[in-house]
């Protein structure tokens, strides 16, 4: 976090430039780079920093007052290699031989300036990893993926597939220009300089299954990637409130801000409260609370910023002025996996089956 806040003014020097272009913030990763924040949830014993999900994510927010779309593709980074962090002894004995050794080298990667993304949602297959359209042959993958963040400026991607027994897992991707492309551009409201672009890979290369075989349906850490996000948008929404409470305006400025200020303050309980009582294993149970909370995080930081937004009046109606970029940024949450409608319908039916 110390690091973290220490680079807070020179990304925020540069957010506003990679924003209004809408281009991949190559300056700002760069220096997430330097400080050796690639590596913030390496073991400190293999040389990284050593963070616990309780840190990453209490760095990511911080990271965000700065840039917010730095923040989120350092998750999309720290949540595949928190993957690794498994122990051993939760996965099949048949696998660990080759866990053990991918993971020495992901960690060794990561140590040496490698970015990990992540492209695993696909067009029409509304939020669920298991309907992936994209094909394992061998060692080459083809299939296009949408929202990745970083795009070809990845190194990996950790990606879902089906073979050719039809079971979907997920793969490690090597990134090949030739090979991985991008299909359509980021054209978006908000994280603008995430360059979330949809990516086609033309019989890319496969480096193996990710982490280990049957890892999707097996112990995982998907959690904290749902837990990071909801850190995220946490942390602009602090930025956010930063700026406007040292601003004068009349009672209707003053609500909004007073309602934002609350609402950020119980949205962050409900982040360190998932992360005090995360178990060894995720379970059906913590994945269901992990959801509610970035949805609830995501949603309810959308409304109040909007509201805000709506009260500042015209001072914040330019596209370049810092409250609507902030603005733009929050409304992205409700986007990011799990997007609201696929929770919203998980969390109904759930509803509803205890009311029967």
């Amino acid at each position: 976090m110390e690091i973290a806040a220490s680079l807070v003014p020179q990304l925020a020097a540069a957010e506003r430039e990679h924003d209004l272009a809408g281009r991949y913030a190559a300056a700002n990763v760069a220096l997430l780079a330097e400080a050796g924040l690639l590596a913030l949830n390496v073991p400190a014993e293999l040389g990284g920093i050593g963070e616990s999900l309780g840190g990453t994510v209490e760095t990511l927010r911080v990271i965000a007052h700065g840039s917010p779309s730095a923040a989120l593709m350092l998750a999309m980074h720290t949540s595949t290699l928190s993957h690794y962090t498994i122990d051993p002894s939760h996965i099949p004995a048949g696998e660990r031989s080759a866990f053990a050794e991918q993971r020495g080298w992901a960690y060794r990667e990561a140590l040496a300036g490698r970015i990990f993304g992540v492209a695993n949602s696909e067009a029409g297959a509304n939020g669920n990893v298991k309907s992936s359209k994209a094909r394992v042959d061998g060692d080459r993958i083809t299939g296009v993926k949408s929202f990745c963040s970083m795009g070809t400026h990845a190194d990996y991607f950790l990606a879902a597939a089906r073979d050719e027994s039809e079971t979907v897992d997920y793969y490690l991707v090597r990134n090949d220009s030739d090979r991985v492309t991008v299909a359509s551009e980021w054209d978006a409201i908000g994280m603008r300089s995430s360059e979330s672009v949809s990516l086609r890979f033309e019989n890319a290369p496969v480096i193996g299954p990710f982490a280990y075989r049957g890892l999707i349906d097996g112990v995982n850490n998907r959690h904290w990637a749902t837990v990071s996000f909801a850190a995220i948008f946490t942390g602009i929404a602090e930025s956010l409130l930063d700026e406007v409470s040292r601003q004068r305006g009349g009672i209707l400025h003053q609500s909004n801000t007073v309602d934002l200020h609350l609402t950020t303050q119980a949205c962050l309980s409900f982040v360190r409260h998932c992360v005090a009582v995360e178990p060894e294993t995720a379970d059906a149970s913590y994945r269901r609370l992990v959801r509610d909370c970035k949805l609830f995080v995501t949603r309810s930081l959308a409304q109040q910023a909007s509201a805000l937004y709506i009260a500042q009046g015209g001072s914040a109606y330019r596209f370049a002025s810092s409250v609507s970029r902030k603005l733009r940024d929050l409304l992205a949450g409700p986007a990011v996996r799990p997007p609201v409608g696929v929770s919203f319908d998980e969390l109904w039916d759930e509803l509803a089956g205890e009311e029967k």
